[in-house]
């Protein structure tokens, strides 16, 4: 298991991933205007540990999975992710933390002017600079293996079920390797054998994550 570098000020140790939460959050609240949507919400997830949330529509899932990530800022509360305060980090501490987390969109997000080859090579152009262009075709080959759509590589997103979107999202953000999966209700939609198809693809996910294996 690699360890972001030192320098960050992130410690992921198997020592400290141990003893600790990867994610911690404390009294989270988020509100838009008078509605108030997270109130008082804590848990911990520690390594190893794969947590469900559960709810009705509108009732603050996917909010709170963006303030994990910082996508949203929360009105009060603390997020901790790798023993560091969202909140407290600068614009490039926070730029490497997001590096270490995967998170699929439930709409998948896929950007619609490229092919798959491209949306899978976005992310890794910007995350892992230090590969050649062998490596990144061969990290882009191999996740799309991973979800069986090989065959899709120069394909655009509008020639795609949506089943297909939602593999192709799954395989975008695996290609960098992150330490946590977030999963925005990645089966909303789809049919009941497609569904169970994501699902059975995101046990095996979850067995290879670096931090959060199954």
């Amino acid at each position: 298991m690699n360890s972001i570098p030192t320098n960050t000020g992130i410690d992921v140790s198997p020592s400290a991933m141990r003893k600790d939460p990867v994610i911690e959050i404390r009294n989270l609240k988020k509100s838009f205007g008078a509605q108030e949507v997270l109130s008082d919400v804590s848990l911990d997830l520690y390594n190893g540990e794969n947590l469900v949330v559960v709810g009705k529509s509108g009732t603050g899932k996917s909010v709170l999975i963006k303030c994990i990530v910082g996508l949203l800022r929360a009105d009060g509360g603390d997020v901790t992710v790798f023993h560091e305060k969202i909140n407290g980090l600068n614009r490039r501490e926070f730029g490497v933390m997001r590096q270490k987390i995967g998170f699929l969109f439930q709409s998948g997000a896929l950007y619609d002017s490229m092919t798959v080859k491209q949306n899978l090579e976005f992310p890794l152009r910007r995350i892992r600079k230090n590969l050649s262009e062998q490596e990144i075709k061969e990290k882009v080959n191999d996740a799309l293996e991973n979800v069986g759509l090989s065959d899709a590589l120069n394909k655009m997103p509008s020639q795609l079920s949506g089943g297909m979107r939602k593999r192709i999202s799954l395989a975008r953000t695996l290609v960098v390797d992150p330490m946590i999966m977030l999963y925005d209700e990645p089966t909303t939609g789809l049919d009941p054998v497609t569904s169970d198809e994501i699902s059975s693809l995101i046990n095996e996910v979850q067995k290879n994550i670096k931090l959060l294996q199954s």
